[in-house]
């Protein structure tokens, strides 16, 4: 792979375990590796030069859905309370992602993944943890051929006469033959994972503390241990998941973790929203992290915190969770939330979200080579074209980035070494088809689940009649 080097006005540097704005210095690449971050750089290379622009570690998204980006987009937003009833989870997302598993031929789920992982590729995010049905196999496929550091994590369930709830039993309809996906899981690591060091991984995903009885999740712990691979669960995001743990196990969801191994280092929980101060505290204990995703309970009145989770001393990484991908709106949602939850502007600062979306996230991946702008790391990074209106002057390229830049300013992609998007577009790819293709299974999914009354009557547009 020949040498190339990224020239911008501005390079967010990793110098002991912080990111610095350092000015007049380019980036170095060969053989997938940064080997150098310099004012001399050689020019035998191939260059890529942005004026005024800002060399950013690449963002890690450490919790997501890809086809509920554009599945759910315009539909879930504005909905009250009595329309989704206690979480939208079990009465919207997971039935239309069953809808999608059996209602789409192949061609049009891959046009439905397709469509969301384009979003991924340009959201400032190089590498993502996605949680899917096993069907979406093809999500592997792409993230191989577009180069996106990708890891995956197909969802396990529990047969339904294991789970107390048959609302949430139902959550698994669509996802496997079988009673809990491992079968699928092995097929698809046998078929995909790359390794420790790989761009492509295939981690244990079991869906949530409510779908999941202990035996499932005590057998997940004991693969993630056997291969030493990462786990993640969704975790306390909603009061009702609380409650039904507690009805179902008698426990809390941290001691019910505890209870099945999955309490410890190597588990990334997402969203954590409803642990109580004594859980988070076991969190932080453990060495286990969270996911905060923020904008997505925003939108429906929750004001998850990180600030609040950074002070019981938990490890806290970003995702996006399929709502608003552009990972830049999401470090500033997360932020605006902890600085209304604290009233204190200065909680959730730019330099604690970069940290967070980069250096912290990387550390949770057991990937500390990745998240940084520094000699031996992997070349994952983006530059942002920071000659826009709306981003000059700029006094510190961290809080402009933050507060003020969106994915729509972002001019290259860098993964692995490989420049997959340049000038804003995909290499090599036809944008315009894959939009069109994803439009066309989208709406045909709308329409199925509309006549299935899968969605409420305020999910509707507005009407001149």
């Amino acid at each position: 792979m020949p040498r190339t080097v990224i020239k911008t006005e501005w390079t967010i540097r990793s110098l002991k375990d912080r990111q610095v704005p350092v000015k007049g210095q380019a980036v170095v690449i060969e053989n997938g590796r940064i080997a150098d971050v310099t004012a001399d750089p050689p020019t035998d290379a191939e260059t890529i030069e942005v004026p005024g622009g800002i060399a950013v570690p690449g963002f890690l998204n450490l919790h997501n859905h890809t086809i509920n980006a554009p599945l759910f987009r315009g539909i879930v937003d504005d909905l009250p309370r009595r329309a989704i009833g206690e979480s939208k989870v079990y009465s919207m997302l997971m039935p239309m992602g069953a809808l999608a598993m059996t209602f789409l031929d192949d061609e049009e789920l891959e046009a439905l993944v397709a469509i969301g992982l384009l979003e991924i590729m340009k959201s400032g995010a190089t590498t993502l943890v996605d949680q899917f049905r096993p069907r979406q196999r093809v999500i592997f496929d792409l993230a191989r051929r577009w180069g996106l550091r990708f890891y995956g994590a197909p969802y396990l369930f529990s047969p339904a006469a294991k789970v107390g709830d048959a609302t949430v039993a139902a959550a698994a309809r669509g996802s496997f033959e079988g009673d809990t996906g491992l079968a699928h899981f092995e097929r698809l690591f046998a078929d995909y994972d790359e390794g420790p060091s790989g761009r492509i991984r295939v981690i244990l995903g079991p869906h949530a503390a409510d779908s999941c009885a202990p035996d499932l999740l005590a057998a997940a712990n004991r693969i993630a241990r056997e291969r030493n691979l990462l786990a993640t669960i969704h975790l306390a995001q909603s009061q009702g998941e609380v409650d039904r743990v507690a009805k179902d196990r008698g426990m809390s969801c941290a001691d019910y973790m505890e209870s099945v191994g999955l309490l410890r280092e190597g588990v990334i929980f997402a969203h954590g929203t409803h642990l109580t101060a004594p859980e988070l505290a076991k969190v932080a204990a453990s060495g286990a992290a969270i996911a905060n995703c923020a904008s997505v309970f925003l939108r429906g009145g929750k004001s998850p915190n990180f600030a609040h989770f950074k002070a019981h001393g938990v490890r806290v990484g970003l995702g996006t969770d399929a709502e608003r991908m552009d990972f830049f709106s999401q470090m500033r949602a997360t932020g605006f939330a902890s600085k209304q939850a604290t009233g204190a502007g200065d909680s959730g600062t730019a330099a604690e979200l970069v940290h967070a979306a980069t250096i912290a996230s990387a550390d949770i991946l057991r990937r500390p080579d990745l998240g940084r702008i520094a000699p031996g790391a992997a070349a994952d990074l983006i530059v942002v074209d920071a000659m826009k209106a709306h981003l000059q002057p700029i006094r510190d390229p961290l809080r402009t980035l933050t507060w003020y830049a969106s994915s729509a300013d972002i001019d290259t992609v860098v993964i692995d070494g490989r420049i997959v998007v340049r000038r804003g577009r995909l290499a090599g790819i036809d944008e315009a088809a894959i939009i069109a293709k994803g439009r066309a299974a989208t709406a045909k999914l709308w329409d199925e689940a509309k006549r299935l009354g899968h969605f409420p009557p305020e999910a509707e547009p507005a009407s001149a009649g």
